[in-house]
């Protein structure tokens, strides 16, 4: 039952912030649109701030198991690469659809987004540097510093996400990334 309630507050305290924003939020419009009563909302959470970071941690869990679920996909790790850039731009595109605030924020660059971004991108680094490790070990790829090649990647990757935000994810984004695609892998192709 505790955990059926928490997950309630979470998911209506998700879409109240998604609405009003984190500082148009009370705790009496989560317990509102909950329909549990004030004392049960800080029963499980003390501050609307550790609310909000809680929702905004359970996105991010979410972003970091699909990453890492790619990571373990038993497919060639150049399929492995495009899937987990994929993977990136969908679950950015995910989060802004959900949340036009989040949009705002993430275009801004936020502090509030970017603490978050920068666990996202050291668990992202590190997928990247694993799968550029398997490409490399399987003959895929010619590379001699994987975390340096994930870096540039991922550097590259957010770098992207702007225009694809602005262009709202259609078709010219596909394409750019496809073409990003293509280039990165012409450039660590083992020659054969």
């Amino acid at each position: 039952m505790r955990d059926t309630t928490r997950h309630t507050i979470l998911s209506v305290a998700r879409l109240v912030f998604a609405i009003r924003g984190q500082s148009n939020t009370t705790m009496e419009h989560v317990a509102k649109a909950s329909g549990f009563g004030r004392r049960t909302i800080y029963t499980y959470f003390k501050t609307r701030d550790e609310l909000y970071h809680e929702v905004i941690q359970n996105e991010v869990d979410k972003i970091l198991k699909a990453l890492t679920k790619v990571t373990q996909l038993k497919i060639a790790p150049d399929k492995k690469l495009a899937r987990f850039m994929g993977t990136h731009m969908k679950a950015v595109e995910n989060l802004i659809r959900k949340d036009r605030l989040l949009r705002t924020e993430f275009l801004a660059r936020s502090e509030k987004i970017e603490h978050y971004r920068r666990v996202i991108d050291l668990h992202e680094k590190e997928c990247l540097a694993l799968i550029f490790e398997q490409g490399t070990q399987l003959g895929l790829f010619s590379l001699e510093n994987y975390h340096t090649t994930a870096l540039l990647a991922l550097t590259t990757l957010k770098g992207l996400e702007t225009q694809f935000i602005l262009d709202n994810f259609g078709k010219p984004s596909r394409e750019t990334l496809e073409l990003w695609q293509k280039i990165l892998l012409q450039g660590i192709k083992a020659s054969a």
